[in-house]
Order: structure tokens, then sequence, then C-alpha cells
């Protein structure tokens, strides 16, 4: 059944348990899911609540008046779980590219059996299902939360940006083997719960994003006498500062030129709220000019990046990798063996390469021609989602219109990073695409019980 939400009218159990659910999700994600190689109790916690609280999650969505966006994303979080399952699939001798024929001519020549199935990593199709669990539950249940849980959820994010970056502060004084280390076989630096830095930066770009939304939303409603809005701004403000001032001690550029974009642009989509007043015209040519420096700042790091890093090399060499084994791929999560058995004699070094660094070009390697169908499906949700966010009266779509900027800071980072191979992160990207694709259909104070 449905009920409104307006003030006089109890709050739905069923609505506040859900929202409950993704937080704990999220939570427990963040605590032992910062790694892309090794899961922790957490994530092992979150993956056993995940599946009684996907199919909850399921029967809610059933239960409301469907529409076409989030319904959309429902068949692509199908797609792209039914994506491993089908590369444990048998595939015909012959098929698969240039790259899996000589890997077959090679172990023909062992004297090994010939790779027959789709996938050259099958033990590795197990840990993607699980690891993509909580971050299902997370987007179904998010898609059932009405406004007021969906605020809850984007709070409790960036309340576990703080407390990852506060565990970063602690970690800096703290030995390597110390509990606060989480991963004790990196050396802490900035890391928080996860097992990258850069990582941590992510986090905290969303956290500033969706802390500055806040802010700006609250102040472009403000009402006099209303210390509530006065607290909040005052939180969101403290939140930018706090992400701002270790966004440096991550060590990461990308961090901080997708923070210069991502704030010009919650700056400059408050036009609709501030047209017509002096301040609203400082506001937006402020937020413009701040997007442009980051804009800029984006181009010459990009060609620092390509000039001093090891991270172009390595994408040049999986897009060749990618075409070899197109256009089925090789599996997904064969990356690390396919890489080191054909990577050119220049990368071969003393360590191993985990990740291509973009997620564009290791996706078409490991699930080739299907995987870029499934990117160019994302890429026009995406679109669809932002119309959708722009036909809600300006007061409305604030909320998503910043976890949309969320979520496009976390593909953004994909281009020179793999933000999205950590559960952790995975969540959080659910819960931001669960906000902002509910925009299609939701409306105030509409809800399911249950």
């Amino acid at each position: 059944m449905r009920r409104m939400d307006t003030s006089h009218v109890a709050i739905d159990a069923g609505d506040v348990a859900a929202t409950a659910a993704v937080c704990v999700l999220l939570t427990a994600a963040l605590l032992g899911g910062g790694s892309s190689q090794e899961a922790g109790r957490g994530l092992a916690l979150a993956v056993a609540l995940a599946v009684p609280l996907l199919a909850w999650g399921v029967w809610r969505w059933l239960r409301s008046s469907s529409s076409a966006v989030p319904s959309a994303w429902l068949c692509l979080l199908a797609l792209v779980a039914a994506l491993p399952l089908l590369q444990l699939l048998p595939l015909p001798a012959g098929w698969g590219g240039e790259g899996r024929r000589d890997l077959n001519a090679d172990l023909a020549t062992l004297g090994v059996a010939q790779a027959a199935r789709w996938s050259l990593a099958p033990g590795a199709v197990t840990v993607a299902m699980l690891s993509l669990l909580p971050a299902a539950a997370v987007l179904v249940l998010t898609l059932s939360l009405r406004t007021r849980g969906q605020r809850v959820v984007l709070a409790a994010i960036v309340g576990l940006a703080m407390a990852s970056l506060l565990l970063g502060v602690a970690q800096l004084g703290a030995p390597q083997e110390s509990v606060l280390n989480p991963y004790p076989q990196w050396a802490p630096a900035m890391n928080g719960f996860f097992a990258n830095p850069n990582h941590q930066a992510t986090l905290l770009v969303i956290a500033a994003t969706l802390a500055c939304a806040g802010a700006a939303h609250a102040l472009a409603n403000w009402q006099p006498g209303r210390p509530r809005r006065a607290l909040t701004v005052l939180a969101c403000v403290v939140a930018i500062l706090l992400s701002l001032t270790a966004l440096p001690l991550t060590g990461s550029r990308a961090g901080i030129v997708l923070v210069i974009l991502a704030l010009g642009m919650v700056v400059a989509l408050q036009w609709p709220l501030l047209r017509g007043s002096r301040r609203g015209r400082l506001a937006l040519a402020g937020g413009l000019a701040v997007a442009v420096a980051g804009l800029l700042a984006a181009l010459r790091w990009m060609r620092v990046d390509a000039v001093d890093e090891l991270r172009a090399p390595l994408r040049a060499a999986t897009s060749e990798l990618a075409t070899r084994f197109s256009p089925l791929g090789s599996g997904v999560g064969s990356y690390v063996p396919i890489f080191e058995q054909e990577a050119p004699r220049s990368l071969l070094m003393s360590e191993y390469v985990n990740h291509a660094h973009n997620e564009y070009v290791q996706w078409p390697l490991e699930a080739g021609f299907a995987a870029i169908a499934l990117m160019l499906a994302g890429a026009m949700l995406l679109v669809a989602t932002f119309v959708a966010i722009q036909r809600q009266p300006p007061d409305d779509r604030m909320l998503r219109q910043s976890a949309l900027l969320g979520l496009l800071v976390i593909l953004a980072h994909s281009l020179v990073d793999y933000p999205l191979r950590t559960p952790a992160l995975l969540a959080i990207a659910a819960a931001l695409a669960g906000i902002a694709a509910s925009a299609s259909f939701m409306r105030p104070g509409v809800v399911m019980s249950g």
C-alpha cells in the first residue's frame, strides 16, 4: 500500500528498516571490502546479509509502481550479474580470438588440456559474484526508499568517509603492524579502510561533493529561526574542509582534480534556485570558474600521467590484449595471469600488475564485446537518469543531482584507477545509483509499506 509523507503521518516502519539495512551493508562493505584482492570479515558479513536483503528489496520493488529508468537499472544489474555465470559455459575449440588460440597451442605443446570454458579463470567467478551481492542488495533497497531515507543514506556515506579519514590520520602515527591498519602488508599512508590511498581519495571526493550539495540546498532554502538548518550547514562545511585538507595527504592527483570539478558542478547546478539574485549570479560565476580550472588541471594532469607514469603503457598493453582476446574476452578475474603471460618485455617487472588502472580497457579484455555493450548501455542509462532528474522541480532535484555527481566521480576515477574493483566503493556506487535513478518515479511522500 502507499502512504503520504506528510509531517503528521508516522514514519513507515518498512522504510526505516530498509534505510537501516542499507547503512549496515555500506558499513560492513567498507570495513571489510577496501581491497580489490583480499576480503575481510566485514565483507563476509555483508555477503551473508545481502542474500535475504536482496530478496526483500526485490519484493519491495515489485510492490511499488515501476518506471522505465529504475527498471532499466535493475535489468543492467541482472545482465552484469549474469555475465560471469555465462563465462562458465563450454567454449567450442577454435573460438575466442587469436590470444586464446595461441594459448591453446602452447598448452597442446606441453601436453595440457586446452581451455574448455569461456572464462580462463573459472575460479574467479565465485569471487566476482560474492563481491557483487552487497552492491546489488544496496541498489535494490535504495530504489525502494523514499526521499527521507535516501537523505539518511547520503548522510551515512559522508559519515563513513569521515570515519575513514579519521582512521587514516591515526594510521599516520601508528606502526605498520598496528591494529589500526586493516591491511598490514602495506605501509599505512592515509589509507583509512582501504588498501589503496587512491580509493580513500575517491571516497573523500564523494563526501565533499555530497556535503557541498547539502550545504547549497540548505542555504538556498534558508529560513530565519531554523537552528537545525544552521547545524546542517555547519556539519556540511566541516565535512568539506576535512575532505579538502586530507586529500593531498592521500597522494592522489586525480582526487584533487575531481574534487575541483565536482564542487564546481555542484555550485553551477544551483542556478535554478539562485537565479535572479546577485548572490546567485556570483555563485554561478564562481562555480563555473572552479569547474574550468578543474578541467584545465585535468588536461595538464593527463599529460603528466602519459609521460611520467607506468599507467599509460599499462593501458596501451591492456587494450592490445583486449583486441587479441576479442570478441569473447579472457574471463572475469583473469587479468593478472593473462597479463603476466602476454605482457610485452618492456613491462616485465619484479612486482606483478594487478589491474590495468583503467576499467574501460580492462573490462573488454575480461568480457569482450559483451562488456563494451554493457558499458554503452550504462552510459545511455546515465543520460536517461540525468534527463529524469532535470524534469523534477528545482527544489527537489538537488538530492539526486548530488548522488549522480558522486557516481560520476567514481566512474571518472575509473579512467586511471580501479575503484569499482573494491566491494566498498562498489556498494557506495550502487547506493548513489539507486538514489539518482529513483528520480524517474519518486513522488514527494509516496512510498511502499513493507
